[in-house]
């Protein structure tokens, strides 16, 4: 499986301004990966939704204002949509704690 470097995604995600919402979700999805009672097809699901957020190369790139991120908003609550049987309240309560 593709291994997600923990300081390179947190690096991407303190650097989106403006985008609580998009970096609480990110932040959710990596506590559910690195949770060991994770299935690996979960796993599988938030690699993928999580690389695509730090890909350079995106459907809508980042940089235009207003809507650069709005894809990777789109791609990473999906996985949280389709996972959330899986999400539990201390993967909540953790990513919220990250803006604290």
């Amino acid at each position: 499986m593709t291994e997600i470097n923990r300081s390179s995604l947190l690096s991407k995600l303190k650097h989106i301004k403006g985008m609580k919402l998009l970096i609480e979700q990110a932040v959710l999805l990596y506590l559910l990966m690195t949770d060991e009672q994770t299935p690996v097809w979960v796993k599988t699901i938030v690699v993928s939704a999580l690389a695509y957020l730090l890909c350079p190369v995106d459907a809508v790139p980042d940089f235009i204002p207003g809507v650069g991120l709005t894809d990777d908003l789109g791609v990473i609550s999906g996985a949280i949509a389709s996972l959330g049987s899986h999400i539990h309240q201390g993967h909540r309560s953790k990513a919220a704690d990250f803006f604290k």
